[in-house]
C-alpha cells in the first residue's frame, strides 16, 4: 500500500477524547509512541475495548504495532480528518506572486 501521508503534507485533526469519538479501523490517528518519547501517525487496524492495533501504511519500513504492540487509547492525540498536500500548497502560493 502506498503511503497516504507524505513528509511536508499537512494534516487537520480532531482532538481524541475517550468515549466521545471511537476509534475505528481504517482511520488514521496521532498517538505518543508507547514505548519512546515521540509521536507517531499511523493507520488503524484493530480496535479492542482500550488499545488498538496500528500499521503504516508503508509496511516494510514502520515502526508500528508489529515492533512494540497494541497502544493503549489514552496515548492517542487526535484522529486525522483531512490532509493538504505540500506540492498542492506551493503551487497555490506561487501562483499567488
Amino acid at each position: 500500500m502506498l503511503p497516504s501521508l507524505k513528509e511536508g503534507d499537512i494534516i487537520f485533526f480532531k482532538n481524541y477524547k475517550d468515549g466521545k469519538s471511537d476509534p475505528k479501523p481504517g482511520q488514521i490517528v496521532i498517538f505518543n509512541h508507547p514505548l519512546k518519547n515521540k509521536t507517531l501517525i499511523k493507520r488503524i487496524n484493530l480496535v479492542n475495548q482500550n488499545t488498538i492495533e496500528v500499521f503504516g501504511d508503508n509496511i516494510e519500513f514502520s515502526e508500528d504495532s508489529n515492533k512494540f504492540g497494541l497502544v493503549n487509547k489514552e496515548k492517542i492525540i487526535g484522529i486525522v480528518t483531512s490532509k493538504l498536500i505540500s506540492s498542492k500548497l506551493k503551487s497555490f502560493f506561487n501562483s499567488q506572486r
